[in-house]
């Protein structure tokens, strides 16, 4: 849905320089010692002092005079008891603060004249106050388009409720007891509201003080200021920073009523620990306190004695936190210009931005950008001062001071109905205060519910000054120009000690109301906190690092468990690829061995059968020499015998020799040797290769059977 739409639709819709009604004040402050006591219709003095001349100007002037803290000896004695208090040191005289009621034309001629009272300090008229919000976004006419009959959910488009940097970490906030606000009590000052609106039904108060304004600038803003930490928590619209803190408002205007007033009417409404929001801002010196158009100049409201007289009334006596809109001017509240005291101010007034001066103790809040892409749009680096923002030392924290989605306007949801209007633009110091508020209402709500002492103006400003994501430069805009840190609620948590219950952490983590990772043992808590504050310097990532970081974390565990389980693997397969090579080498080596043995037991046998042969050979010769002489004996016995055992001899060696190895049929030349031409010589030739044949063959057989058995 597109909140952004040209002012027109048929005629032109042009933007006064102040599309708000407002009226001037006259202040007078009394010297403590003329003891004035005042009425509408008189002035006396319990010092005895001359009044005569100071009721003849009012009455030629047809003026009134009032107390601004009510009647004089009520407030004395309030502070008789306020200076037993050690806070309330060098507090004003809160009974010499009065308003003079007359004809705005005629205020500035009566301040002068006042000033040549003796029993006046101090008479000026402070200038028209207006809502410091951008009036080219708050000038818009609503939608014409009628609204839906129900609602939808604009919380997607608070990213200001988002974790740090980019917002201020609510949603964390809710996550612990007491962390929606509740118990804390807030009043808002300024000029009008609609708490009829849908969306501020539940814990809203309504108005307690002054008269609404009838102008819809006014109730428009008031609607939308008290949306962004008040609205209601429901299924439609918005949603409040802290939704279950109460919410009232006094209004500026009426009788009698004023700025001063109605902070010190707040402070008396409230509670230690409770909280005023101041909403206004006006022309200061840089212009001689003059509205020359577009808010130039415009600074915050304690620059005047009686709204600073107020202010310390609420937080030193009080002990009430006060926040303020810083201004819309474009000024540097450290420029030596607001140290000069103007015209009409009491002799004893000093400049409240200077550090080294009494303080207010009040909050002081400056505009700062957004997020670049929030609802489109880019108004340079986040949380860099706007251009339009007051700075300066004196500023403690900022807010988002553009594209705030809230109650009013009726840009982002119209139709003829205020009561169902939203707006998706809202703007300036106006809409960073209400920030800075939610931010403490929540801190308050959660240490209340914890049993934990309230922070006090003191402390809620030190944690805002000393937490929080840092302000960031931007071209023209550097950090330097001072508007203090963006709140983050986590930080400030932890800081306080303030956690949620261990049950709630998963449901916000599904819920998606809490994008940071799941809160870890106690142990861990100072790293997770150092983690968080680094990441606060990183620009528009924080939410997409917090997802990543979780998918990363789980990530590791799984390589963890995979590069584990690879080692195991791998660990497996060496074992088992070294039992192999083991067991190949066992095999190779007990193969080597058998093949071995068996190589010797061949060997062992070939020898055997070798020397047996050659035994066996042997006692053949031995049998041939033995049968030789037998054979020669049986032959003729002729003279020739003894040339007979001469070749018989050397037939023995051809024969032993030749005959286990040659067969008959590869010896034809033995056979057809001399020896046939003896036939004594043949006979034995023939009787010896049988016997020699009979005993290669016998051997053989016996070598067989031997090989066998081995």
């Amino acid at each position: 849905m597109s909140s952004r739409r040209t002012p027109s639709r048929g005629a032109a819709y042009s933007v006064p320089t102040s599309p708000v009604s407002g009226e001037r004040e006259l202040i007078v402050i009394a010297k403590p010692e003329a003891g004035l006591r005042a009425t509408r219709e008189a002035v006396a003095s319990v010092s005895g002092a001359k009044v005569a001349s100071l009721n003849s100007l009012l009455e030629s002037s047809g003026a009134g005079m009032i107390p601004i803290f009510g009647n004089e000896d009520r407030v004395a004695r309030a502070m008789s008891a306020a200076a037993a208090i050690p806070s309330a040191e060098g507090l004003p005289d809160l009974t010499s603060y009065y308003r003079v009621e007359a004809e705005d034309q005629k205020l500035d001629e009566l301040a002068d004249k006042l000033l040549k009272s003796e029993l006046v300090d101090g008479a000026f008229v402070k200038p028209k106050m207006e809502p410091p919000v951008l009036f080219q976004d708050a000038v818009q006419p609503p939608d014409p388009q009628a609204a839906p009959p129900v609602t939808p959910a604009f919380n997607a488009r608070q990213l200001y409720l988002d974790a740090a940097p980019g917002g201020i970490d609510a949603r964390y906030a809710w996550t612990v007891a007491g962390g929606k606000g509740q118990g804390v009590r807030i009043v808002d000052i300024e000029g009008a509201w609609r708490f009829s609106h849908e969306d501020l039904t539940q814990n809203q108060g309504g108005v307690i003080g002054g008269t609404q304004s009838a102008d819809i600038g006014w109730r428009n803003h008031g609607t939308a200021v008290t949306g962004e930490f008040g609205g209601d928590e429901n299924a439609f619209g918005i949603t409040g920073i802290c939704s279950q803190a109460n919410v009232r408002a006094i209004s500026i205007f009426g009788a009698g009523q004023g700025s001063a007033k109605a902070i010190s009417d707040a402070a008396n409404a409230l509670s230690p620990g409770d909280i005023i929001l101041i909403e206004l801002h006006a022309p200061g010196p840089r212009n001689n306190f003059q509205d020359i158009g577009g808010q130039r100049g415009f600074i915050a409201m304690e620059f005047w004695p009686d709204n600073f007289a107020a202010i310390v009334f609420a937080t030193s006596v009080r002990g009430v936190i006060v926040v303020e809109a810083g201004g819309n001017g474009a000024e540097n509240l450290d420029d030596p210009l607001y140290n000069n005291r103007p015209n009409g101010f009491p002799a004893t007034w000093r400049n409240p931005f200077n550090l080294a001066n009494p303080q207010s103790g009040a909050i002081l809040v400056g505009a700062g950008a957004p997020p670049p892409g929030t609802h489109g749009s880019n108004h340079g680096a986040d949380r860099s001062r706007l251009d339009f923002s007051n700075y300066g030392s004196r500023v403690d924290v900022q807010g988002w001071g553009r594209e705030v989605t809230t109650t009013g306007y009726g840009d982002l949801q119209g139709g003829g109905n205020e009561d169902l209007w939203y707006t998706d633009v809202f703007s300036g110091t106006s809409s960073a205060s209400p920030i800075i508020v939610g931010t403490v209402g929540c801190m308050q709500g959660a240490l209340r519910a914890g049993g934990k002492p309230l922070l006090t103006p003191a402390t809620a400003r030190n944690i805002l000054r000393n937490t929080g994501s840092p302000q960031q430069d931007e071209p023209g805009r550097p950090a330097t120009q001072r508007i203090g840190n963006r709140p983050n609620l986590h930080q400030a948590f932890d800081q306080l000690g303030l956690r949620p219950p261990k049950t709630l952490i998963k449901d916000v983590a599904d819920k998606g109301i809490h994008k940071e990772k799941e809160v870890k043992e106690k142990d861990k808590d100072a790293k997770d906190l150092k983690d968080h504050v680094k990441d606060h310097k990183d620009k528009e990532k924080e939410v997409k690092e917090k997802d990543k970081d979780a998918k990363d974390l789980k990530d590791h565990v799984k390589d963890h468990k995979d590069k584990e389980k690879e080692v195991k693997e791998k660990d497996k397969d060496i074992k088992d690829t070294k039992e192999k090579e083991i067991k190949e080498k066992d095999k190779d080596i007990i193969k080597d061995t058998k093949e071995k043995e068996t190589k010797e037991k061949d060997k062992d046998i070939i020898k055997d059968t070798k020397e047996k042969e050659i035994k066996e050979k042997d006692k053949d010769l031995k049998d041939i020499h033995e049968i030789s002489p037998q054979a020669g004996g049986t032959g003729a016995g002729t003279s020739s015998g003894g040339d007979l055992e001469s070749r018989v001899a050397s037939l023995e060696q051809t024969v032993g020799t030749l005959t286990h190895f040659i067969g008959g049929e590869l010896r034809p030349d033995l056979q057809s040797s001399a020896l046939n031409q003896e036939a004594d010589l043949m006979a034995l030739s023939q009787q010896l290769e049988k016997q020699a044949s009979d005993a290669k063959a016998a051997k053989d057989n016996k070598d067989v059977e031997k090989l066998r058995e081995a």
